[in-house]
C-alpha cells in the first residue's frame, strides 16, 4: 500500500488535491477527481493504519453506510450487526459521510473488496444502489424502502397507508387526500394501495382528484398542492407517502396563511429523524420493530445474499405504528 503524497506525484496533483478527493469529492473536478481515482485504484491506497492491512486482507468486512444521526442504527442495530458478524470471522466498518460523496464511497467500496453493504435510513441515489447490484456486491437497504434487484428490510408500505388513513377516518376526518410518489415505485404503489383499502373498509368514497401522484422536486410537489387547493372541498387531512413530501406540504400550507393541525392535519411515512426534529414534530408512520430486531434482519439478509443461493425471502417487510406529534389533530365535531 502507498501513502497520499505516492498518490499524488503519481497522479500528478498536490497531496491536499488527494485529501480534498478523499474527504470533500464534492469540491473538485470530475477529471481532477477521476484522474486521482484511477492512481488510488491502480496503486491500492488505504486509508486504514498499515498495521490494519494485513487484518483487513484476512477478514471479510461488512460495510455499513449511515447517516451521522440515525436512530436505528445507534439504538441497537449496530451491536447485532458486528455481533453476528464476529461470529462469522468477519470485520464491521461504517461509513458516515455528508451528501455529495455516494459517488466516491462507492469507487472505495468497489476497490476494497467488500463482502457486502447495509445502507441504513438515508437518502441514497437509486443510481447508487444500481451500481452496487450490478458490481455484485451484496447489499441490503435498512428502513429505506425496497430495492427491486437487492434486498430490504423497511416497513410495510401498504400496512403503513392503510393505518394512516384509518387514523384520520376515526378522528373525524371525511376529506383526505393523497399526496405521493410516481407509481413505477412500489413503495408508492404499497402505500396508496393501503391507503385506498381503509377508504374502502370504511365506505368512504374515493375520489380521484385527491390521490395525487406526483414527481418528487419542489415545482412538480407545489403543482400536486395547488391542485388540492383548488378543489371545492379542500381536504381537512392529507397522507403523504413519505416524511419529506409530507414536510414540503406543512411549509406549502403555512406559506398559503394556512395552519397545521387546525386547518389540515398530515402525516408522513418513515418516521424518520427529519419526522421527529423540533423544527419539523411531524406525525408519521414507522416500523413498530425494536432495533435490535432490525439489525438482527439485516444482517441475516446479507449472509442470505452472500450464499450465492437464490433466497427466499429478499425483502423483510415489517409492522408499522403510528407517532402522533404536532401535525394531526381531530376534527371538531359539527354542531
Amino acid at each position: 500500500m502507498v501513502s497520499t503524497t505516492e498518490i499524488a506525484k503519481y497522479a500528478g496533483v498536490s497531496q491536499t488535491t488527494v485529501s480534498r478527493v478523499l474527504n470533500k469529492p464534492d469540491q473538485v473536478k470530475k477529471e481532477t477527481y477521476d484522474k486521482v481515482m484511477a492512481a488510488i485504484t491502480e496503486w491500492g491506497y488505504s486509508a486504514e493504519p498499515k498495521e490494519k492491512i494485513e487484518e483487513l486482507k484476512a477478514a471479510e468486512t461488512i460495510r455499513i453506510l449511515a447517516s451521522a444521526n440515525d436512530p436505528i442504527l445507534y439504538d441497537g442495530a449496530m451491536q447485532e450487526i458486528v455481533n453476528s458478524a464476529a461470529e462469522q470471522g468477519m470485520l464491521v466498518n461504517i461509513h458516515v459521510f455528508a451528501a455529495g460523496g455516494k459517488e466516491a464511497l462507492y469507487n472505495e467500496l468497489a476497490a476494497q473488496g467488500t463482502a457486502g453493504v447495509i445502507v441504513s435510513s438515508m437518502s441514497i441515489e437509486e443510481g447508487l444502489v444500481e451500481k452496487l447490484t450490478q458490481s455484485g456486491i451484496p447489499t441490503v437497504l435498512l428502513n429505506e424502502g425496497y430495492s427491486e434487484n437487492g434486498y430490504s428490510v423497511s416497513l410495510d408500505y401498504a400496512e403503513a397507508g392503510y393505518l394512516a388513513a384509518s387514523h384520520f377516518i376515526d378522528s373525524g376526518h371525511q376529506e383526505i387526500a393523497w399526496v405521493g410518489g410516481p407509481l413505477d415505485s412500489e413503495m408508492n404503489r404499497d402505500g396508496l394501495l393501503g391507503f385506498v383499502h381503509a377508504l374502502q373498509a370504511n365506505n368512504h368514497k374515493i375520489r380521484k382528484k385527491r390521490l395525487v401522484v406526483t414527481e418528487p422536486d419542489k415545482v412538480s410537489l407545489y403543482a400536486a398542492f395547488e391542485s388540492l387547493m383548488v378543489l371545492k372541498k379542500k381536504p381537512t387531512a392529507i397522507v403523504a407517502a413519505s416524511d419529506s413530501l409530507a414536510i414540503q406540504l406543512v411549509e406549502f400550507l403555512q406559506i398559503a396563511g394556512l395552519d397545521v393541525p387546525k386547518d389540515i392535519s398530515i402525516i408522513g411515512i418513515g418516521n424518520s429523524a427529519e419526522a421527529s426534529h423540533p423544527f419539523n414534530e411531524l406525525s408519521s408512520v414507522g416500523i413498530s420493530a425494536e432495533s435490535k430486531e432490525l439489525g438482527q434482519d439485516a444482517i441475516s439478509l446479507i449472509f442470505e445474499s452472500m450464499s450465492g443461493k437464490d433466497a427466499e425471502i429478499r425483502h423483510i417487510k415489517k409492522n408499522v405504528a403510528l407517532v402522533e406529534r404536532q401535525t394531526t389533530k381531530p376534527l371538531p365535531v359539527k354542531k
